[in-house]
């Protein structure tokens, strides 16, 4: 046990020398954490420093980092541009270490033969082809130790996450909490085969009717650490060479996997939620298949339609339908200034006024409710953050194919065919039948309700409160606007008397010796001083008010 708090607090100290010395020291600054850090400069841009540090820290925080890339609730945009770039620089373990894992789970002898080299490797495991009954399988296994590695790297930025959101000079721009919580959520998941294991069962039911080849799970070679799937002959998206699939099998390909994860999002309401170019296979016969199901989104009926309403607000300038979708999906909190929060989804409907909606990126516009999410500290549910990356990442897929189709455009058919439906729904006899028991009880007690007042009314018992909003504001533009009033009132008064004196002196010789008199001219000159006196106190009674 000792032992064990020593490893701990060895890596806690190499995690916070690692930030520090690519230039994070001032995070820790004010905490308790300070006697653990060196001070280093480090000039190079946070967004590319981050990267570096993640990729040195191993696992745990390349996944972090991996995942911070899709929040730009959480992140600002000048960081995710970098964390995109992240990379999983890991060897692959041995077949001994692989086998070792196999036999320990009891099913080594159930594979007829199982290639020694493996044919994908990431930090978590790797995968390698097996044989059962002369048929082609996927094996993968899980990385050894990384489980403990990444279970210790949690408690441990759990327990720097909350003094960090204590004492950090930065507290108040990001909650690391909220950060660590949502990575632990994903990577402890990750690291458990079982939830893919199951994640792939529910797709392949809810995908039963699809045109989708979903692999097959050997549910008896399964555990936590081993995941057996049928094997898939195909090439990743990523590797075709999109050039020699003729352009209308491409058309005809991309409008395929458009509609697919358009049926899983809006009808099915489960859907495939990490379909980058090497999770999206091709076959020859231009059949499309799916792998890796560590990620899997779920949305409710309401959720979807409060997603689709988002979106048509948006798209279609009603400004109306996105604030009331964004506080349906519980986005908006209390605490905010509601009214620049409005004004600020309203000039998101703007900017999207006089484009056509065939030039409208999806990324764009969940790009642009990120950065606003952020900038008011909202936080957003996790089935939205992965609704908007799977539009993303399937925009990015199109564009691989190099086809003319727009995203959006295919969105709308879906959308406004799931609102038209929720609201057909609810007009059930059940519906209707509560409706209209709500007015019967709203007529049973109005005449009982307009006798009282009209009562009231009669006897002067009646009383009226009025509140006005921003009173306080009103007033004080009102005094601005008497103090410009009374400051007009008295340079006009100058400019009459001036005009006058001048305009008289021309039409009158006696008057005009009388103001070309000594003293006349002194008694105009004082009159005049008084004036531009009075004028200058009145400018500083304006500016001490208006402060």
């Amino acid at each position: 046990m000792p032992n064990t708090k020593r490893k701990r607090i060895n890596r806690l100290r190499f995690i916070i020398n690692v930030f520090v010395k690519h230039g994070f020291g001032y995070i820790f600054s004010s905490t308790p954490l300070v006697k653990f850090k060196r001070f280093s400069e480090n000039k190079v841009n946070r967004g590319q420093r981050l990267k570096n540090a993640l990729e040195e820290l191993g696992t745990t925080f390349i996944k972090m980092g991996q995942l911070l890339a899709n929040r730009p609730d959480l992140v600002p945009e000048d960081i995710i541009a970098e964390l995109k770039n992240l990379q999983e620089n890991v060897k692959s373990f041995s077949f001994d270490e692989a086998k070792s894992i196999l036999v320990r789970n009891g099913i080594f002898d159930k594979f007829e033969y199982i290639e020694k080299e493996p044919i994908a490797t990431a930090s978590i495991g790797q995968v390698h082809i097996g044989y059962i009954d002369g048929k082609k399988v996927a094996v993968k296994i899980r990385r050894p130790n990384v489980d403990n590695e990444v279970k210790t790297d949690i408690e441990i930025l759990k327990r720097i996450s909350a003094i960090l959101d204590k004492y950090s000079p930065v507290k108040n721009i990001v909650s690391f909490s909220d950060i660590v919580n949502e990575v632990a959520n994903v990577l402890l998941k990750e690291i458990d085969f079982r939830f893919e294991q199951n994640n792939i069962k529910k797709l392949r039911k809810a995908l039963s009717t699809k045109e989708v080849i979903i692999p097959d799970v050997y549910d008896e070679l399964c555990s936590e650490e081993v995941l057996v799937t049928s094997f898939v002959e195909a090439s990743t998206l990523g590797t075709i060479e999109v050039e020699k699939i003729p352009l209308i099998e491409r058309i005809k390909l991309g409008k395929k996997l458009v509609n697919l994860y358009l049926s899983q999002i809006f009808e099915l309401g489960v859907f495939h939620a990490d379909p980058h170019p090497g999770n999206i296979l091709i076959t020859d016969n231009h059949e499309i298949a799916f792998v890796d199901f560590g990620m899997v989104g779920y949305l409710s009926k309401q959720d979807r339609e409060n997603l689709s309403n988002l979106l048509l607000g948006i798209v279609l300038n009603d400004k109306k339908r996105a604030i009331k979708a964004f506080k349906e999906l519980g986005i908006i909190q209390k605490g905010i200034d509601a009214n620049k929060f409005y004004n600020d989804i309203e000039s998101i409907v703007n900017h999207y006024i006089n484009q056509p909606i065939s030039s409208i990126k999806v990324a764009d516009v969940f790009n642009d409710v990120f950065k606003l999410t952020f900038k008011y500290k909202l936080k957003i549910p996790h089935q939205f953050v992965l609704f908007g990356r799977t539009l993303s990442l399937l925009e990015n897929d199109i564009a691989l194919l190099k086809v003319d189709l727009n995203i959006l455009e295919a969105i709308l058919p879906y959308v406004n065919r799931l609102v038209f439906k929720n609201r057909l729904s609810r007009l059930s006899i059940a519906n209707l039948f509560n409706i209209l028991s709500s007015y019967f009880s709203l007529l049973e007690f109005l005449p009982k309700k307009t006798e009282t007042i009209l009562e009231k009314l009669e006897e002067d018992e009646l009383t009226v409160n009025i509140e006005i909003k921003n009173i306080d504001k009103i007033l004080h533009q009102m005094e601005r606007l008497a103090n410009k009033v009374s400051l007009s009132v008295i340079l006009l008064s100058v400019s009459i008397i001036i005009a006058g004196m001048t305009v008289g002196g021309l039409l009158s010789p006696a008057l005009y010796k009388t103001i070309l008199s000594a003293w006349y001219l002194w008694a105009l000159r004082l009159g005049i001083l008084i004036l531009i006196v009075l004028i200058i106190i009145m400018l500083v009674m304006i500016i001490r008010k208006e402060k």
